[in-house]
Protein backbone atom coordinates (compact mmCIF):
# COMPACT_ATOMS: atom_id res chain seq x y z
CA UNK A 1 0.00 0.00 0.00
CA UNK A 2 1.50 3.27 -1.48
CA UNK A 3 2.22 5.75 1.82
CA UNK A 4 1.94 9.44 1.41
CA UNK A 5 3.70 10.70 4.22
CA UNK A 6 3.75 14.91 5.07
CA UNK A 7 7.50 16.30 4.64
CA UNK A 8 7.97 13.17 2.52
CA UNK A 9 10.78 11.49 4.76
CA UNK A 10 11.52 8.35 2.06
CA UNK A 11 13.19 6.01 4.35
CA UNK A 12 9.68 6.06 7.00
CA UNK A 13 7.38 5.89 4.28
CA UNK A 14 9.41 2.62 3.18
CA UNK A 15 9.42 0.96 6.13
CA UNK A 16 5.59 1.93 6.67
CA UNK A 17 5.00 0.74 2.93
CA UNK A 18 6.56 -2.59 4.16
CA UNK A 19 5.26 -2.95 7.64
CA UNK A 20 1.31 -2.02 6.24
CA UNK A 21 2.05 -5.18 3.29
CA UNK A 22 3.28 -6.83 6.36
CA UNK A 23 0.17 -6.94 8.28
CA UNK A 24 -1.89 -7.31 5.17
CA UNK A 25 -0.66 -10.66 4.05
CA UNK A 26 1.00 -12.04 6.77
CA UNK A 27 -1.49 -11.06 9.59
CA UNK A 28 -4.55 -11.32 7.27
CA UNK A 29 -5.70 -7.50 8.76
CA UNK A 30 -8.90 -6.20 6.64
CA UNK A 31 -8.43 -3.65 4.34
CA UNK A 32 -10.01 -1.09 7.06
CA UNK A 33 -7.38 -1.81 9.44
CA UNK A 34 -4.93 -1.51 7.23
CA UNK A 35 -6.20 2.07 5.84
CA UNK A 36 -6.24 3.14 9.51
CA UNK A 37 -2.89 2.06 10.64
CA UNK A 38 -1.50 4.12 7.32
CA UNK A 39 -3.63 6.96 8.33
CA UNK A 40 -2.27 6.81 12.00
CA UNK A 41 1.04 6.69 11.29
CA UNK A 42 1.16 8.87 8.80
CA UNK A 43 0.30 11.94 11.47
CA UNK A 44 2.96 10.27 13.52
CA UNK A 45 5.74 10.31 10.72
CA UNK A 46 4.87 13.94 9.83
CA UNK A 47 5.20 15.13 14.02
CA UNK A 48 8.30 13.39 14.41
CA UNK A 49 9.40 15.50 10.84
CA UNK A 50 8.24 18.32 12.89
CA UNK A 51 10.07 17.66 16.20
CA UNK A 52 13.35 15.44 14.52
CA UNK A 53 14.18 17.12 11.21
CA UNK A 54 12.65 16.16 7.72
CA UNK A 55 15.45 13.48 7.26
CA UNK A 56 15.12 11.58 10.65
CA UNK A 57 15.23 7.82 10.76
CA UNK A 58 13.26 5.11 12.83
CA UNK A 59 16.69 4.71 15.15
CA UNK A 60 15.78 8.27 16.18
CA UNK A 61 12.47 7.84 17.51
CA UNK A 62 12.87 8.09 21.17
CA UNK A 63 10.20 7.43 23.90
CA UNK A 64 10.12 11.02 24.81
CA UNK A 65 9.01 11.62 21.30
CA UNK A 66 6.09 9.33 21.46
CA UNK A 67 4.80 10.61 24.57
CA UNK A 68 5.02 14.44 23.30
CA UNK A 69 3.01 13.38 20.27
CA UNK A 70 0.37 11.76 22.56
CA UNK A 71 0.24 15.19 24.75
CA UNK A 72 0.01 16.87 21.43
CA UNK A 73 -3.17 14.53 20.32
CA UNK A 74 -4.49 14.47 23.89
CA UNK A 75 -4.27 18.67 24.48
CA UNK A 76 -5.17 19.59 20.67
CA UNK A 77 -5.10 16.69 18.17
CA UNK A 78 -5.38 17.53 14.21
CA UNK A 79 -9.23 18.35 13.92
CA UNK A 80 -9.88 17.80 18.09
CA UNK A 81 -8.21 16.72 21.17
CA UNK A 82 -8.20 12.97 21.23
CA UNK A 83 -9.49 10.99 23.85
CA UNK A 84 -7.76 8.60 26.02
CA UNK A 85 -9.14 5.20 23.58
CA UNK A 86 -8.49 6.98 20.88
CA UNK A 87 -4.92 7.48 21.97
CA UNK A 88 -4.25 4.02 23.07
CA UNK A 89 -5.58 2.69 19.32
CA UNK A 90 -2.56 5.15 17.93
CA UNK A 91 -0.23 4.12 20.52
CA UNK A 92 -0.82 0.49 19.81
CA UNK A 93 -0.19 0.96 16.48
CA UNK A 94 2.80 3.09 16.99
CA UNK A 95 3.76 -0.21 19.27
CA UNK A 96 3.14 -2.84 16.66
CA UNK A 97 5.50 -0.68 13.79
CA UNK A 98 7.67 -0.73 15.82
CA UNK A 99 8.08 -4.16 16.65
CA UNK A 100 7.90 -5.00 13.55
CA UNK A 101 10.71 -3.29 12.86
CA UNK A 102 12.68 -4.67 15.89
CA UNK A 103 12.13 -8.23 14.73
CA UNK A 104 13.57 -6.89 11.24
CA UNK A 105 16.63 -5.41 13.20
CA UNK A 106 15.83 -2.35 11.51
CA UNK A 107 15.90 -0.73 15.05
CA UNK A 108 17.40 -2.26 17.57
CA UNK A 109 14.81 -1.58 20.65
CA UNK A 110 11.17 -0.95 20.16
CA UNK A 111 10.97 3.12 21.62
CA UNK A 112 7.21 2.51 22.35
CA UNK A 113 7.82 -0.35 24.90
CA UNK A 114 8.48 1.99 27.51
CA UNK A 115 5.53 4.37 26.86
CA UNK A 116 2.26 3.90 28.88
CA UNK A 117 -0.91 2.67 27.20
CA UNK A 118 -3.53 5.96 28.42
CA UNK A 119 -5.91 5.23 31.06
CA UNK A 120 -9.12 5.80 29.59
CA UNK A 121 -12.17 6.64 32.41
CA UNK A 122 -14.10 3.90 33.67
CA UNK A 123 -17.80 4.27 31.82
CA UNK A 124 -20.85 2.71 32.68
CA UNK A 125 -21.78 0.20 29.91
CA UNK A 126 -24.98 0.71 27.86
CA UNK A 127 -27.19 -2.20 27.69
CA UNK A 128 -30.63 -2.88 27.58
CA UNK A 129 -32.85 -4.89 29.94
CA UNK A 130 -35.39 -7.40 29.59
CA UNK A 131 -38.25 -5.59 29.20
CA UNK A 132 -36.54 -3.06 26.99
CA UNK A 133 -34.84 -5.87 24.65
CA UNK A 134 -38.54 -6.89 23.84
CA UNK A 135 -39.95 -3.31 23.29
CA UNK A 136 -37.02 -2.73 20.73
CA UNK A 137 -38.18 -5.92 18.61
CA UNK A 138 -41.59 -5.06 18.93
CA UNK A 139 -40.67 -1.81 17.62
CA UNK A 140 -39.31 -3.31 14.79
CA UNK A 141 -42.40 -5.24 14.11
CA UNK A 142 -44.98 -2.01 14.06
CA UNK A 143 -42.54 0.30 12.37
CA UNK A 144 -40.33 -1.23 9.81
CA UNK A 145 -41.60 -0.56 5.98
CA UNK A 146 -43.30 -4.04 4.79
CA UNK A 147 -40.61 -3.90 2.60
CA UNK A 148 -37.93 -4.50 5.03
CA UNK A 149 -39.61 -5.59 7.87
CA UNK A 150 -38.46 -9.44 7.39
CA UNK A 151 -34.58 -8.06 6.78
CA UNK A 152 -34.60 -5.81 10.03
CA UNK A 153 -35.90 -8.15 12.15
CA UNK A 154 -33.34 -11.07 11.70
CA UNK A 155 -31.06 -8.09 11.76
CA UNK A 156 -31.60 -6.76 15.05
CA UNK A 157 -32.68 -10.79 16.06
CA UNK A 158 -29.41 -11.17 15.57
CA UNK A 159 -27.47 -8.38 16.70
CA UNK A 160 -29.02 -9.26 20.23
CA UNK A 161 -28.94 -13.16 20.17
CA UNK A 162 -25.02 -13.79 18.82
CA UNK A 163 -23.33 -9.98 19.79
CA UNK A 164 -21.44 -9.70 16.62
CA UNK A 165 -19.67 -6.68 15.97
CA UNK A 166 -21.31 -4.06 13.02
CA UNK A 167 -18.13 -5.42 10.59
CA UNK A 168 -18.64 -8.95 11.22
CA UNK A 169 -22.50 -8.29 10.83
CA UNK A 170 -22.21 -6.45 7.46
CA UNK A 171 -19.37 -9.15 5.80
CA UNK A 172 -21.85 -12.05 6.45
CA UNK A 173 -22.64 -14.22 3.05
CA UNK A 174 -26.30 -15.74 2.87
CA UNK A 175 -23.58 -19.17 2.93
CA UNK A 176 -21.61 -18.44 6.49
CA UNK A 177 -25.32 -19.52 7.81
CA UNK A 178 -25.89 -23.65 8.50
CA UNK A 179 -29.53 -23.40 8.75
CA UNK A 180 -28.76 -27.76 9.70
CA UNK A 181 -26.39 -27.49 12.52
CA UNK A 182 -27.81 -23.76 13.91
CA UNK A 183 -24.54 -22.02 13.34
CA UNK A 184 -22.96 -19.27 12.04
CA UNK A 185 -19.33 -18.46 10.24
CA UNK A 186 -17.93 -14.99 11.34
CA UNK A 187 -14.75 -13.28 10.21
CA UNK A 188 -13.68 -11.33 13.49
CA UNK A 189 -10.69 -9.11 14.05
CA UNK A 190 -7.30 -10.28 12.83
CA UNK A 191 -9.78 -11.83 9.73
CA UNK A 192 -10.02 -15.30 11.85
CA UNK A 193 -13.16 -17.38 10.72
CA UNK A 194 -15.28 -18.61 13.97
CA UNK A 195 -18.27 -20.92 14.32
CA UNK A 196 -20.32 -20.14 16.48
CA UNK A 197 -23.72 -21.12 17.83
CA UNK A 198 -27.60 -19.42 16.71
CA UNK A 199 -30.12 -18.83 18.84
CA UNK A 200 -33.07 -21.10 17.55
CA UNK A 201 -35.22 -17.84 17.18
CA UNK A 202 -32.18 -16.21 15.00
CA UNK A 203 -32.03 -18.58 12.70
CA UNK A 204 -35.95 -18.91 12.67
CA UNK A 205 -35.96 -15.20 11.18
CA UNK A 206 -33.20 -15.25 8.86
CA UNK A 207 -34.93 -18.40 7.29
CA UNK A 208 -38.40 -16.34 7.27
CA UNK A 209 -35.92 -13.45 5.74
CA UNK A 210 -33.98 -15.32 3.31
CA UNK A 211 -37.67 -16.88 1.88
CA UNK A 212 -38.45 -13.54 0.38
CA UNK A 213 -35.32 -13.55 -1.53
CA UNK A 214 -35.71 -15.98 -4.20
CA UNK A 215 -33.02 -18.86 -3.74
CA UNK A 216 -30.12 -16.46 -3.05
CA UNK A 217 -26.39 -17.83 -3.94
CA UNK A 218 -24.27 -18.83 -0.96
CA UNK A 219 -21.78 -16.16 -1.51
CA UNK A 220 -24.37 -13.22 -2.15
CA UNK A 221 -24.34 -10.48 0.99
CA UNK A 222 -26.97 -11.75 3.82
CA UNK A 223 -28.05 -8.44 4.26
CA UNK A 224 -29.16 -6.35 1.49
CA UNK A 225 -29.97 -2.59 1.29
CA UNK A 226 -32.19 -1.51 -0.67
CA UNK A 227 -30.30 -0.93 -3.87
CA UNK A 228 -29.60 -4.58 -3.57
CA UNK A 229 -25.75 -4.27 -2.51
CA UNK A 230 -24.26 -5.01 0.53
CA UNK A 231 -25.57 -3.11 3.74
CA UNK A 232 -23.17 -1.49 5.30
CA UNK A 233 -21.95 -0.25 8.57
CA UNK A 234 -23.60 3.12 8.40
CA UNK A 235 -26.79 1.97 7.39
CA UNK A 236 -27.14 -0.71 10.20
CA UNK A 237 -25.86 2.17 12.78
CA UNK A 238 -28.72 4.43 11.29
CA UNK A 239 -31.42 1.38 11.97
CA UNK A 240 -30.64 0.35 15.03
CA UNK A 241 -30.52 3.95 16.73
CA UNK A 242 -33.84 4.21 14.68
CA UNK A 243 -35.65 1.44 16.23
CA UNK A 244 -34.30 1.94 19.68
CA UNK A 245 -36.30 6.03 19.41
CA UNK A 246 -39.04 4.15 18.10
CA UNK A 247 -39.18 1.99 21.43
CA UNK A 248 -38.64 4.82 23.28
CA UNK A 249 -35.28 3.47 24.90
CA UNK A 250 -33.53 6.16 26.44
CA UNK A 251 -29.50 5.95 27.62
CA UNK A 252 -26.61 7.09 27.18
CA UNK A 253 -24.60 6.53 24.57
CA UNK A 254 -26.71 3.80 23.01
CA UNK A 255 -25.88 2.83 19.48
CA UNK A 256 -25.11 -1.00 17.92
CA UNK A 257 -22.73 -1.56 20.40
CA UNK A 258 -25.74 -1.73 22.93
CA UNK A 259 -26.75 -4.65 22.03
CA UNK A 260 -23.43 -6.74 21.70
CA UNK A 261 -23.31 -5.70 25.77
CA UNK A 262 -27.10 -7.06 25.96
CA UNK A 263 -25.99 -9.84 24.87
CA UNK A 264 -23.34 -10.62 27.09
CA UNK A 265 -25.20 -9.16 29.81
CA UNK A 266 -27.99 -11.80 29.42
CA UNK A 267 -25.71 -14.38 29.14
CA UNK A 268 -24.05 -13.44 32.73
CA UNK A 269 -26.72 -12.72 34.46
CA UNK A 270 -28.34 -16.56 33.67
CA UNK A 271 -25.11 -17.82 34.95
CA UNK A 272 -22.73 -18.69 32.06
CA UNK A 273 -18.97 -18.07 32.89
CA UNK A 274 -16.76 -15.26 32.28
CA UNK A 275 -14.91 -17.67 29.80
CA UNK A 276 -17.56 -18.53 27.51
CA UNK A 277 -18.72 -15.26 27.27
CA UNK A 278 -15.31 -14.67 26.06
CA UNK A 279 -15.25 -17.03 23.44
CA UNK A 280 -18.61 -16.18 22.20
CA UNK A 281 -17.69 -12.49 22.24
CA UNK A 282 -14.45 -13.13 21.01
CA UNK A 283 -12.02 -11.15 23.41
CA UNK A 284 -8.71 -11.25 23.33
CA UNK A 285 -8.03 -10.53 27.04
CA UNK A 286 -10.54 -11.93 30.19
CA UNK A 287 -10.28 -7.87 31.69
CA UNK A 288 -12.72 -7.10 28.67
CA UNK A 289 -14.94 -9.47 28.96
CA UNK A 290 -14.53 -8.67 33.40
CA UNK A 291 -16.48 -5.30 32.68
CA UNK A 292 -20.01 -7.02 32.67
CA UNK A 293 -18.77 -8.18 36.11
CA UNK A 294 -20.49 -4.58 37.49
CA UNK A 295 -23.92 -5.68 35.99
CA UNK A 296 -24.18 -8.79 38.35
CA UNK A 297 -22.57 -6.75 41.54
CA UNK A 298 -25.33 -4.42 40.92
CA UNK A 299 -28.02 -7.08 40.99
CA UNK A 300 -26.79 -8.61 44.47
CA UNK A 301 -26.91 -5.25 45.86
CA UNK A 302 -30.20 -4.94 44.95
CA UNK A 303 -31.27 -7.89 46.23
CA UNK A 304 -29.37 -7.41 49.40
CA UNK A 305 -31.04 -4.08 49.67
CA UNK A 306 -34.18 -6.01 49.51
CA UNK A 307 -33.86 -7.76 52.36
CA UNK A 308 -36.19 -6.63 55.34
CA UNK A 309 -34.11 -6.71 58.90
CA UNK A 310 -36.26 -4.48 60.89
CA UNK A 311 -37.84 -5.27 63.81
CA UNK A 312 -41.13 -4.03 63.20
Amino acid sequence: MAMIVSGENIAMTREISEFLAYVGTERGFSPKTIAAYSYDLGKFSAFAAQELGEGYKAEDITPYCIRAYLCFLAEKGYQKCNVAITRGRKLATIKSFFKFLTAEGRVKTNPADQVRMPKPLDKELSYLSQQELKRLLKAVESNATKYFKRRDTALITLLLGMGLRLSEVVELNVGDVNFDDNVIKVIRKGRQERILPANDEVIATLKYYLRARQNPGSKEPLFLSKRRQRIDTGTVWYLVKKYLMKAQIEKSRLSPHTLRHTFATILLRQGENLLTIKELLSHRSLKTTERYLHVVNEDLRYAVNKIDLSAN
